[in-house]
């Protein structure tokens, strides 16, 4: 009788013989294969969330009162993080052992094509089973990440281009997840997801702006102390 197939999701039922030469069975290796080409695509989606809190972190401004500005989704950021670690370690882990040499960049799709071009020495490595249930783990919560946000709302007030006064706002993904979140105005004025921090500064610095103007002229109505 062959060896078994090593990978975790075995563990609750009957394991398949693995496949020649390797330590997991012919389905886990096709499975793996599949899930290091779709990393990259997910790493890009998670890019595009932007999750508006239903009870926004409010960051305090100093000089100002609490105000809220974009937030992007911890999950998507650490999702994110979590797949180019994920690549860089076992890409250095095939290099190191096999002599040859690593993506030069840690770009996701350049990691994932050299692990896929090294899958199957990976696959009949000792860490082989070690390598199937983290790459398992990490494309789980990268799909929930990029895939599965509330299709929330979020108004952000008045467009931040000169002379436009349209609304502005973030537009909720479609319902199967695959359409990523936007942030527009009503005028037609969008915001890739690269561009969102700079955008959120300049809300920022807007209501800080607004703030000081109205307080300013408050002050000057004031009626003058009687002598």
């Amino acid at each position: 009788m062959g060896q078994k197939c090593g990978s975790v999701p075995h563990g609750t039922r009957s394991r398949r013989t693995a496949a020649p030469g390797l330590r997991l069975c012919t389905s886990c290796y096709h499975d793996l294969k599949a899930n290091l080409l779709e990393l990259p695509e997910i790493y890009d989606d998670c890019e595009s969330v932007l999750h508006p809190r239903r009870n926004p972190t409010l960051q305090r401004v100093s000089g100002s009162r609490q105000s809220t500005g974009i937030r992007l989704d911890e999950a998507a950021i650490t999702a994110r993080s979590g797949i180019i670690g994920f690549l860089a370690s076992w890409a250095a882990l095939v290099a190191d052992e096999r002599a040859v040499r690593k993506p030069v960049r840690r770009q996701p799709e350049e990691m994932a094509d050299f692990l896929v071009t090294h899958l199957d020495w990976l696959l009949a490595h000792a860490t082989a089973a070690d390598f199937a249930e983290e790459i398992s783990e990490i494309t789980h919560r990268a799909r929930r990440s990029a895939y599965t946000q509330p299709a929330l709302r979020m108004d952000l007030g008045q467009c931040i281009h000169s002379g436009c006064n349209a609304a502005m706002s973030t537009t909720p993904s479609a319902r199967d997840g695959r359409r990523t979140r936007e942030v527009s105005c009503t005028a037609g004025h969008s915001w890739q997801p690269h561009q969102w921090l700079l955008l959120s500064r300049q809300i920022q610095q807007t209501r800080q702006f607004a703030r000081g103007t109205a307080g300013a002229a408050a002050q000057s109505e004031r009626p003058e102390d009687a002598a």
